[in-house]
């Protein structure tokens, strides 16, 4: 996954190429042309193996080279209306959560409302992402998984409770809606919703989140970067999916 800007940078390239291509006349640098239109083509196909909306085909921005008046109007206008639409679906897509990252939230809360909350914050994190805030992406995350946490463990009632008081008996008892990223995933490993590695990828989850405070970055001479915020948006789709999975299967 890239962020929206680095993924629709070249056919917006190829966009404003496209707008500026001259149609034939006479006299014309023909040569000038004709690699203005390859460097249209190699742009597009740049991203043709994205997923998106169907992109201009290489013979049809080849042929920009060789058609004149309302033909060449036609066919260019053509080009331009497909290359916006891949670029207004990538932005669109880029404004909210995948699809089944939301489907299981909403298997996972124990309410309505919770589920909303829930993908509400979701889409932050991804909306962040995409804009380049890599920051607050972990940190939505972060909140994220906290709160799916506590849903499943919600869910699971008097089970959890039981796995809490096993595991934390220096501890007070508490509802599952006041455990800590911690306690929540010990609990749910404890109750066999987790395994060994989704449960120390929560923790890493975790770990990112705590990597945004300025002391850490001084400490490890480095920022949080693209590369821990995918990482955190990848863990907690893990995790969802682990969780609605297990709960669905009980």
């Amino acid at each position: 996954m890239t962020d929206t800007e680095s993924l629709t940078a070249p056919l917006r390239r190829a966009l404003d190429l496209t707008l500026s291509l001259p149609a034939p006349h006479y006299g014309m640098d023909r040569a000038a042309v004709q690699g203005q239109i390859q460097e249209i083509a190699a742009l597009v196909e740049s991203r043709r193996r994205r997923k998106g909306p169907p992109l201009p085909r290489k013979a049809d921005i080849a042929q920009l080279a060789e058609l004149t008046g309302r033909d060449f109007s036609r066919q260019r206008q053509a080009i331009l209306n497909l290359l916006q639409a891949w670029c207004e679906q990538a932005e669109q897509q880029a404004r909210s959560a995948p699809p089944e990252l939301c489907a299981a939230l909403w298997a996972v809360a124990s309410t309505e409302t919770d589920a909303q909350a829930l993908q509400t914050d979701a889409n932050e994190a991804w909306r962040s992402f995409h804009c380049g805030a890599y920051k607050a992406a972990a940190v939505m995350a972060g909140a994220v998984l906290e709160g799916l946490g506590q849903q499943a463990c919600v869910r699971l009632g008097e089970t959890a409770t039981a796995a809490y008081a096993r595991l934390f008996p220096q501890r007070a008892a508490k509802p599952p809606l006041r455990y800590g990223v911690d306690e929540a995933l010990a609990v749910l490993r404890e109750c066999g919703l987790l395994s060994s590695a989704l449960t120390h990828a929560g923790r890493g989850l975790k770990e990112l989140r705590n990597f945004v405070h300025p002391d850490l970055a001084r400490h490890h001479r480095r920022g949080l970067n693209s590369t821990h915020s995918l990482l955190a948006l990848q863990a907690l789709c893990a995790l969802a999916d682990e969780l609605a999975f297990g709960l669905q299967s009980r």
